[in-house]
């Protein structure tokens, strides 16, 4: 197998979520094969994400770059032979050889921003468009006409046409080792033009023959400088001697120019879908997100669930303890932790005894989400509750091993229909808590449908009076803790190490045809 290089990219990578783990354990395979970089922009010490998660990441590199634009970000995914974007709602197109997107959850397009895509995408068919689709590192109305600012090498999609017509446009290079310009129009060289002086434009014209089908025509600066997200040339007065364009020019670059801005250059929300298709393979993270992917966005993708490693977990003599793991944040999308603290409390008002809450999570950085964990602890006051923050990985692993009982609430009192984001998407900690033997009772939302069939290896509950129902009787039956604690712990093969691998081979195996 020749080694070739990986970039996974996650702007959240500091957090060390559940995310950000699913991330780096794709990471961590790969790199027994290949060159593997992960990119950020918040810098995180590799060794105390490696301690966290609980992965071995000795060979991987950790690369922390400038927040860059939509325009630039993509320049340095031409680096890699396979670039994988693992950053949640962050809709980057890709322009490595292969690409992977990994979708925690899909971005739900508006009606009105649907409409208005459609009627964007149809103009730009009725009035000849071309578009630049690669290599641009900014875009720009200028004085005089609209204006591209490239980098070394950019390709331009131009529409079709029964007859032969002439794209023709001033190009400026500003790099003085740029001496010649390739142009190559659908991989057969069209013209080499030379580079008499730097930051002087020179005229360029192409002849593109009639097709049915539209044509990419690549501009290549030979000799430019290897600097992904560096412009190093500018591209202006773009013509087509085409009646349509023609139109546009007259009407949307003359007189209508914000119009033809908004038709040449759409933001991100606009461009979800144009930029998830330059990505071959889509990986979502379960089956209610696959769903939720084809519900959406009209895409199929297939499942890649996060691997669990069953052997870092082991089943302790168990405390009569309820446990929840769950990064502590304020938001619509939290873990509900004051919901469970109540319920809680309520059970121990109405008699429960001897048993212990524990809430464990990694704070998220900011001062409402700080205020949000001191309500939590303000809530928790009197009671047999213990709040876990940031903690070693180790001491998790004990928690999971003594507690009896696994609560999970993310999305309790939400509709699963109108905003199914706000629901866990899969669940790796009620995953990892059965593979140590707790007995589950989760909410009957989301991906936890996916791990837990009630009554066989855990219970699901739609109500706050369900999850104390569920609960009191595991509390009271120990004979029925344990048998489904044992069922639980026996009914995650489908997540484990070799089933996500088996996936991950699929994609070496493209990486080499």
């Amino acid at each position: 197998m020749t080694r070739q290089r990986v970039g996974i990219y996650n702007r959240w990578l500091a957090t060390l979520g559940g995310g950000e783990k699913h991330s780096l354990a794709i990471a961590e395979y790969l790199s027994q094969f290949h060159e593997v970089e992960v990119i950020s922009h918040l810098p995180v010490a590799k060794e105390i994400a490696a301690e966290r998660l609980h992965l071995d990441l000795s060979r991987i590199a950790f690369k922390f770059i400038p927040e860059l634009s939509v325009f630039e970000l993509p320049q340095i995914t031409r680096e890699y032979d396979l670039f994988i974007n693992a950053s949640y709602m962050d809709f980057y197109p890709s322009l490595a050889r292969l690409s992977a997107y990994l979708i925690f959850f899909p971005d739900k397009l508006s009606a009105r921003i649907a409409i208005r895509r459609a009627i964007k995408q149809q103009m730009r068919v009725w009035l000849d468009m071309p578009m630049m689709v690669v290599g641009v590192c900014k875009f720009v109305s200028a004085a005089q006409s609209f204006e591209w600012h490239l980098d070394s090498l950019s390709k331009m999609r131009l529409p079709p046409s029964g007859r032969g017509y002439r794209v023709s446009f001033d190009l400026t290079v500003t790099e003085p080792e740029v001496k010649n310009i390739s142009l190559v129009f659908n991989n057969i060289q069209q013209d080499r033009v030379a580079v008499p002086v730097a930051g002087r434009p020179i005229r360029i014209a192409v002849n593109v023959p009639p097709s049915h089908l539209p044509g990419e025509l690549t501009i290549l600066l030979e000799g430019a400088p290897d600097e992904a997200g560096k412009a190093k040339a500018r591209l202006a007065n773009l013509d087509l001697n085409l009646r349509p364009y023609q139109v546009f020019r007259r009407l949307f670059e003359q007189k209508y120019r914000e119009w033809g801005e908004r038709l040449y250059y759409y933001s991100q929300a606009y461009a979800i879908l144009e930029h998830i298709d330059t990505y071959q393979i889509l990986w979502a993270n379960s089956e209610f997100t696959r769903h939720w992917t084809q519900k959406y966005w009209r895409r199929q993708s297939e499942v890649l669930y996060p691997q669990i490693d069953f052997a870092e977990f082991r089943i302790g003599v168990k405390q009569p303890r309820i446990l929840n793991v769950g990064r502590f944040f304020a938001g619509n999308h939290n873990k509900k932790h004051l919901e469970m603290v109540q319920a809680f409390k309520s059970l121990v008002d109405e008699g429960l005894q001897g048993w212990e809450l524990h809430l464990v999570g990694n704070l998220a950085a900011g001062e409402e989400h700080a205020q949000y964990l001191q309500a939590v602890r303000r809530a928790a006051q009197g009671y047999p509750v213990t709040i876990h923050q940031d903690i070693p990985y180790q001491q998790l692993s004990d928690l999971y091993a003594e507690s009896a009982i696994y609560w999970h609430a993310s999305g309790y009192g939400e509709d699963e229909n109108r905003d199914p984001v706000k629901f866990e998407h899969f669940g790796i900690t009620t995953v990892e808590a059965m593979a140590s033997g707790c007995a589950p009772v989760v909410i009957g939302k989301g991906g936890q449908r996916e791990i837990v069939n009630h009554g066989q290896n855990g219970y699901l509950w739609n109500s706050l009076d369900e999850l104390k129902r569920y609960t009191v009787q595991l509390t009271q039956d120990e004979s029925l803790r344990d048998a489904l604690s044992h069922s639980a712990a026996s009914s995650l093969e489908k997540f484990d190490r070799p089933h996500f691998q088996a996936q991950l081979d699929k994609v070496l195996a493209r990486m080499n045809t």
